[in-house]
């Protein structure tokens, strides 16, 4: 394939769209050089031209007939589930909405703590313009997000007087290139969250060891006019990640009474963030979903009685996915246009560059939508 650009890139949530491709018997190039979507764009040019169209038990199927069998599965669910999304465009989780609706299905995207309380956010440019300290929290942007650091302003070149800081156990890329690393384990986050809101509010907020880190970190964020705080999967995952993250938004809601304060996430997957965006928009919530009832609500009780399980674009073959069924779809930003939102909420359209002519992900769940109405 000859080069092409400049186009979006989807390789993680930045969606960077001065990307130019350079792709030859070699391998896949971008400009600027980023390995990360180097291989995002291999990945998919190889995905457009060796998967067979559908499946069902394993088996090559036409997509005609795999459509029909998920759409039986669907109608027979008794509690079905909708979840997936990370490679899903805008257009594919609309359409898993819809679906879902008309289903009375749950429709879980992964979101926390924006789910229970919201969040105060700003656009990459803000926090370059604005933020003056601007934290990590568990995150190596580094490795999943390269190009990050250089976004919010932190390049190799001069940085007028702005401080990065870095709150990590581990020797990272990040760490390395962090005015100042603050350490402790992954189970004191939450000790320390509580910890920074009650010196926040000047309460009495003593931590053994972390006392003095906490109270200098706070006092950092008291002394600027804007700061920011990075945080992902490395503070929200596992067990009790969601108390973390409605304890950070919190502190932010404290330190945020003299100054602004705001929080930006770090999605492992692109399309993370166009769904739970969509899925607010259409339900008034976020995260996880609800329509048995006949309308939204907000699912907090475990999903144990799920049956049949409707995955969009999942990690990593994409596709859409019933029980035995797959179905083969159109790469979004390399053979099919569409829309994602970067890890801000900014809306960035994404290329065709390479286009074959499987169906998005969107078509495919239309035509499930009628299969269903019927």
């Amino acid at each position: 394939m000859p080069e092409f650009g400049p186009v979006t890139c989807a390789g993680c949530g930045l969606l960077c769209d001065d990307v130019t491709v350079e792709s030859s018997s070699d391998g896949v190039r971008l400009r600027p050089d980023c390995p990360l979507g180097a291989r995002w764009f291999s990945d998919r040019m190889l995905r457009a031209g060796e998967a067979p169209a559908a499946t069902i038990d394993g088996e090559p199927a036409d997509v005609a007939t795999a459509l029909w069998r998920a759409g039986e599965l669907l109608r027979g669910a008794r509690r079905p589930l909708v979840r997936g999304f990370e490679h899903a465009t805008v257009e594919d989780a609309r359409a898993a909405v819809a679906l879902a609706d008309r289903l009375g299905a749950v429709i879980a995207t992964g979101s926390f703590a924006g789910t229970w309380r919201g969040a105060s956010t700003a656009t990459l440019g803000e926090i370059r313009d604005r933020s003056k300290v601007v934290v990590i929290w568990r995150e190596d942007p580094e490795t999943t997000h390269p190009r990050l650091l250089e976004r919010l302003g932190f390049g190799r070149g001069s940085r007028s007087g702005r401080v990065l800081m870095v709150i990590d156990d581990r020797e990272t890329s990040t760490a390395e290139r962090a005015d100042l690393s603050l350490v402790w384990t992954r189970e004191r986050d939450l000790q320390a969250l509580v910890t920074l809101h009650l010196l926040a509010d000047n309460m009495s907020g003593a931590d053994g060891a972390l006392d003095m880190p906490l109270r200098d970190l706070v006092e950092r964020v008291r002394r600027v006019p804007h700061a920011t705080f990075v945080y992902g999967p490395g503070l929200t995952g596992g067990a009790g990640g969601q108390r973390r993250a409605l304890a950070l938004q919190e502190l932010v809601r404290a330190l945020c009474r003299e100054r602004h304060v705001v929080t930006l996430e770090l999605p492992r997957d692109p399309g993370a963030r166009s769904a739970d965006d969509v899925l607010a928009w259409q339900s008034g919530y976020g995260g996880r979903v609800d329509f048995a009832g006949g309308h939204p609500e907000l699912a907090t009780n475990p999903l144990d009685d799920v049956d049949v399980t409707l995955l969009v674009e999942p990690a990593p073959a994409g596709g859409l996915v019933v029980g035995p069924v797959w179905i083969r779809t159109a790469a979004a930003g390399v053979t099919s246009a569409g829309t994602a939102h970067r890890l801000d909420g900014v809306p960035l359209s994404l290329q065709a560059p390479h286009p074959r002519d499987a169906p998005t992900a969107a078509d495919l769940l239309a035509r499930l939508l009628g299969q269903v109405e019927r």
